[in-house]
């Protein structure tokens, strides 16, 4: 997979002929996002060194997954891990850090890994049962998203024992969720990931635009941006662009306790699970069909929160609540005028 990078917006003449000269197929997308029950496995690190790679360069850090297949075999991959993120990277947020899971390019043959190289792992952030349950809402976020469109990161459910190396904390079992690696997605769609910082709006396949508009409206998400990509990644494939959100972990849906408002809103909202529409403005949105294609998922979506593994009976029909709240707007031309077409920004 090969990157197309650019220093300017997705409008730039370097960029349009870099993608002259780009095809691509989609391909298959591997085992490990094949399926939705958990994975499980053993991660074998130094935790104690990997809790102090804080920084955002942190180095790779030697590890290894053990898995057991149905049948009985037992593998032992060595990996490297290393720390990622920003926010949840932070000891005073999270004290169990979000981690990427690099895989060697042999080895992981017969295994559910086969094929992968980066995986990133969202993780429990606190060994408590409610942060828990908030990373996985925020795996449900992920899972909705990909019931609207394909052009989306894929998730796994995993079950996971980690133990510490050193010995030093003893072994403990927690649920986390795997994201699949953007290049492999873009790859998956016939695409390729661009290496730009930002873009205007107007760039984008619009009505696909919408839809991620209205999905962040949909989990109560204000944490992204599109013009500086934040929490986004700008997705080509033929010669149409598609916004690609990932972190959810600061939406409604998830209601994390550290969670607030876009501090850039002032005082538009004063809780994440406040709905704030912030979609872009533009004439060729055609609203109506965007809406019908939440409504054509309304059953796969609300049905959604009772197959997540592990979550709970209370968070189960919180969040279905919480996502009926959102199709009771787009049912109604009034409600969904005032609450999402009037708000647009320009």
């Amino acid at each position: 997979m090969r990157r197309i990078r650019a220093g300017a917006a997705l409008g730039s003449t370097v960029l349009c002929a870099a993608l002259l000269g780009f095809s691509s197929s989609p391909t298959h997308h591997a085992e490990l996002f094949s399926a939705h029950d958990p994975v499980e496995f053993v991660l074998e690190a130094d935790w104690d060194e990997l809790d102090g790679d804080r920084g955002r360069e942190s180095d790779e850090r030697p590890g290894q997954v053990m898995w057991t297949s149905p049948d009985g075999e037992e593998f032992t991959i060595p990996i490297e891990i290393k720390t990622r993120g920003n926010f949840r990277l932070q000891k005073s947020i999270c004290f169990f850090p979000p981690v990427r899971l690099d895989f060697p390019s042999a080895g992981t043959e017969r295994t559910v890994f086969s094929g992968q190289d980066k995986v990133k792992m969202v993780t429990h952030c606190r060994d408590r049962d409610s942060y828990e349950q908030n990373m996985l809402e925020e795996y449900l976020a992920y899972r909705a998203y990909n019931l609207l469109t394909d052009k989306s990161l894929l998730v796994r459910p995993a079950r996971i024992t980690y133990v510490d190396t050193r010995g030093s904390s003893e072994p403990i079992t927690r649920m986390a969720f795997l994201i699949e690696d953007e290049d492999a997605m873009a790859d998956r769609v016939g695409g390729r990931i661009m290496d730009v910082p930002g873009a205007p709006p107007s760039h984008f396949h619009q009505n696909q635009a919408a839809l991620m508009y209205i999905f962040q409206f949909m989990i109560g998400n204000t944490d992204w941006a599109v013009t500086e990509f934040h929490n986004l990644k700008a997705l080509g494939v033929g010669r149409d662009f598609y916004p690609v959100p990932y972190d959810f972990d600061w939406a409604g849906l998830v209601d994390a306790p550290y969670a607030g408002p876009n501090p850039r809103l002032g005082n538009l909202i004063d809780s994440v699970r406040e709905r704030l529409y912030l979609g872009w403005c533009n004439r060729a949105i055609d609203y109506p069909s965007v809406f019908d294609r939440f409504k054509e998922k309304r059953e796969a979506i609300l049905a959604l929160p009772g197959s997540v593994p592990g979550l709970s009976e209370r968070n189960r029909k919180r969040a279905v609540g919480y996502l009926e709240g959102f199709f009771e707007v787009i049912d109604g031309e009034h409600a969904a005028r005032i609450h999402i077409m009037s708000k647009c920004r320009n």
